[in-house]
């Protein structure tokens, strides 16, 4: 599958909610979540530049550290400190960070204070009325949470439409490439926006 500048944004943003929930510098959690910023804005792409040999570290708010990670990203479609980092934290962890109003401070919050580790213990502790004793926390967070659950399970998932966007026209050129193809059109909701 190819790389494109939203996946490597999408990387860096988990390494940044990865560290933000293990308490890391927030120094180095704003560097991944500018650079995330950065790739996801950027109008060029990162892995021609890579494969050109272009200088990363041009690119604003992209030091050596950052730019190396990208390389790997787009040589290999992973990151090793972003699987390092995957086996530090529960895996369920993440989808925490899908709920409105769950950044990854008030994830860390959940995870060491109530042993929080999945959707289903955020449920069950919610509707126990035990997350309105934490700090940061109040019975209104407490419902707010669990009408973000109860909507999650009625609503189909979405994506962002530039996210969208670079995986259709990939896979518009490669199916416009295969022999009998007359016409090739990407519709639905990304064509209605």
């Amino acid at each position: 599958m190819p790389i494109h500048n939203a996946d490597i944004a999408a990387i860096f943003e988990k390494i940044a909610d990865f560290l933000e929930i293990e308490s890391a510098n927030p120094f180095r959690v704003r560097a991944y979540r500018n650079a995330a910023r950065i790739l996801g804005e950027l109008g060029r792409d990162v892995k021609g530049m890579v494969e050109k040999g272009d200088k990363l570290t041009d690119l604003p708010g992209i030091g050596d550290d950052l730019s190396r990670k990208i390389e790997e990203i787009v040589k290999t479609g992973s990151c090793r400190l972003l699987r390092k980092l995957e086996q530090e934290v529960p895996p369920a962890i993440t989808e925490l960070l899908q709920i409105p109003g769950l950044g990854p401070k008030r994830v860390r919050a959940l995870w060491q204070e109530l042993h929080v580790e999945a959707l289903e213990d955020l449920q069950r502790v919610a509707r126990e009325g035990r997350i309105r004793g934490l700090p940061g926390f109040g019975e209104k967070t407490e419902r707010n949470i669990l009408e973000a659950l109860q909507a999650r399970a009625r609503t189909p998932g979405r994506m962002l439409l530039a996210v969208a966007s670079q995986y259709a026209d990939a896979l518009a050129g490669h199916l416009r490439g295969t022999p009998g193809t007359k016409s090739v059109v990407v519709a639905g909701s990304f064509r209605r926006g």
